[in-house]
């Protein structure tokens, strides 16, 4: 069935404004997510210490009922580190993998607050930034596809 072309403008519009709300929710929910977790804070002006993994800490996850997934176990690494204060701190990572991402006596940088060193995270390189990198990604792109839309006219 053909579309005339008011039908088609209509069409566009609807899109374009739909995909363009979506690309914004989603870079600043991202944003808003990187902040609230205090993320840009330790990659744009952290505080530094070499740590040591002291220890993988197992953790069991059981998927909700009905999910297809089954138990597993995660193993969470338990860092020391001495902060600006030459205080000891244990830090355990709050992303668990199997296998474990570091093997015990393993030395890692951490990224940490100096007001609070129990806020802090594991320095992993270039992974870092892909939470941020798939938010601006994803939501250009979704922008972008609808200012095309916008821009469309028949």
């Amino acid at each position: 069935m053909p579309l005339d072309a008011a039908s088609v403008s209509v069409i566009n519009r609807v899109v374009g404004l739909i995909g363009l709300v979506a690309g914004l929710t989603f870079i600043l929910g991202g944003g808003f997510m990187i902040h609230h977790n205090h993320l840009d804070e330790f990659l744009l002006n952290p505080a530094v210490a070499e740590g040591q993994v002291v220890e993988n800490k197992s953790k069991q996850n059981y998927p909700g009922t009905g999910s297809r997934i089954l138990p597993f176990t995660s193993y969470q690494a338990i860092v020391q580190f001495t902060d600006q204060q030459n205080q000891t701190v244990t830090y355990r990572d709050t992303f668990g993998f199997n296998p474990p991402s570091f093997q015990v006596g393993q030395s890692v940088r951490i990224f940490y607050d100096p007001q609070n060193p129990q806020r802090a995270m594991i320095d992993r390189g270039l992974k870092n930034y892909l939470i941020p990198a798939i938010c601006l990604g994803f939501g250009g792109l979704l922008i972008l596809g609808a200012l095309q839309r916008l821009r469309y006219r028949t």
